[in-house]
């Protein structure tokens, strides 16, 4: 065998080894940033509560959301608590309180549950149709007006418009209702005295 021949095949070889060397280091480099990032990203899910039924595109950030959000989610909370009958109200009154912020959930529930007494009780049933919903975005508010009517023991009484403010917060990742109370029909935003 020929010395320069073989020291040549020797030389192509070493350089193959060397290209194959930086091809693995590189690798091992992507591996590396690939699995920080997929560990970084562990555990940040994101879970969005959404009415049933979405009516109009909206967006959802780690901060803030858009108006058709806040407007749907809110006309869906408002109806879980005013579209009720003795059969529905512990139901309505159980998913309304996954959408309470956790801290005020007690709060919540006492109301709720004065509500399933009173609804059994009286055998009342309740309808809700929204007429204006208005949203205050810089406070993460929603205004909705529609005509309330109630049914006691079969006996149906004049619709009643009525307002309804709820307030929303973000925490944990996902927004809460912080307030939910009547408000004034001519002008829903205003600070009770």
């Amino acid at each position: 065998m020929d010395k320069h021949s073989y020291l040549g095949q020797l030389s192509d070889e070493q350089n193959k080894n060397r290209t194959l060397r930086w091809m693995l280091a590189g690798c091992i480099v992507a591996i590396i940033i690939l699995a920080s990032t997929v560990l970084a990203q562990t555990g940040e899910t994101k879970t969005a509560f959404v009415p049933p039924e979405i009516t109009r595109p909206f967006w959802i950030s780690s901060e803030d959301a858009s108006q058709s959000y806040y407007e749907d989610l809110g006309q869906f909370i408002n109806g879980l608590s005013l579209n009720v009958t003795p059969e529905t109200v512990k139901t309505a009154c159980r998913q309304y309180l996954t959408y309470v912020l956790p801290r005020d959930r007690d709060t919540y529930k006492k109301r709720c549950d004065l509500q399933e007494m009173r609804v059994k009780r009286d055998g009342s049933s309740s309808m809700f149709s929204v007429r204006e919903i208005n949203t205050d975005m810089r406070n993460r508010r929603v205004a909705i007006t529609g005509d309330l009517v109630t049914i006691v023991s079969g006996k149906p009484f004049p619709p009643r418009r009525q307002s309804y403010v709820i307030d929303f917060v973000h925490a944990g990742g996902r927004f809460y209702i912080t307030n939910h109370h009547e408000a004034d029909n001519d002008d829903p935003f205003a600070e009770k005295k």
